[in-house]
């Protein structure tokens, strides 16, 4: 044991030095094996004349590569961080462009066009002729004042048509020609309207259009324009002055023509002309 103490350093190198001497006769060896094993290769590869390794072909890859790449960015579109505007969300959580909303949305589905009727009835003996006048007022507000009535006429006597404001009425100014095919000559008179001179016959009525309603869509939030409802059956067509509530604001309309609707918001007085979305109405007689 002393001998050890005295000497461990001396044993310890040369346990060393043995285990170098080793490791240096086993590289000799595994050089001549992978020699051997190169050598193998090199008959196969090079000496036989073996094909080299076939290159492979980058167009496939290189369409790819092409198709993956995305669009160029349109800077001069509106959207969400350069050009700003206005973004709403729906119900669903949706974003909605300020653009997709509001009037420039409202959609016109169909205008009608209303007239004001009159038909002459004679009736009676030939000794004796009665002359009924059968008025329509399709431009009525209330369904019970768009049926036709008939009232009977006498000349130069009025025939008021309402009561108790007594503003619109008929008279007869002349009855000319056979008693049992005149021809009569009316004065009508609308409230708020021009007095007109009408003739009448029994083969000849008279038409003309007095008024436009329209039907309207707002298909954001698919709101109809009239909203149907049953304990409003006149309320079939919207008229000149009625607001239309929508997209948080109200929008009057200001003027129905056979082709367009216009509109005004309440929040700005910006009028806007909405075209008619399909054909327009047959065109009728001139306005009274």
């Amino acid at each position: 044991m002393e001998f050890l103490k005295n000497h461990y350093e001396k044993i310890a190198l040369s346990v060393v030095l043995l285990l170098m001497a080793t490791a240096a006769v086993l590289l000799v060896f595994q050089v001549g094996s992978v020699e051997q094993d190169l050598g193998a290769f090199r008959n196969l590869v090079v000496e036989t004349g073996g094909q080299p390794v076939e290159k492979p072909n980058p167009l496939r890859y290189t369409a790819i590569l092409s198709n993956a790449q995305p669009p160029a960015v349109n800077l001069g579109k509106a959207h969400k961080v350069f050009n700003p505007e206005r973004w709403l969300v729906d119900t669903n959580g949706t974003l909605i462009s300020g653009k997709d909303v509001g009037v420039p949305k409202l959609q016109v589905v169909e205008i009608m066009p209303m007239q004001l009727k009159l038909e002459l009835v004679v009736s009676g003996s030939a000794e004796r002729q009665s002359y009924l006048v059968n008025i329509t007022r399709e431009y009525a507000v209330k369904t019970l004042d768009q049926r036709p009535t008939k009232r009977s006429i006498s000349l130069n006597s009025t025939n008021f048509l309402d009561t108790p404001s007594k503003l619109r009425f008929i008279v007869a100014r002349a009855i000319d020609g056979p008693p049992d095919n005149p021809t009569v000559v009316l004065d009508y008179q609308e409230p708020g309207k021009e007095l007109q001179k009408i003739s009448l016959t029994k083969e000849k009525p008279f038409s003309a259009v007095v008024e436009y309603g329209a039907k309207l869509f707002y298909p954001v939030e698919k709101i109809a324009f009239p909203t149907p409802n049953p304990l409003r059956k006149e309320l079939v067509w919207e008229r000149k002055d009625s607001p239309l509530i929508f997209a948080g604001d109200t929008n009057i309309v200001v003027e129905i023509t056979a082709s367009n609707v216009v509109v005004k918001a309440v929040s700005n007085d910006k009028t806007t002309t909405i075209p008619l979305s399909g054909a327009p109405p047959a065109p009728g007689s001139p306005k009274p």
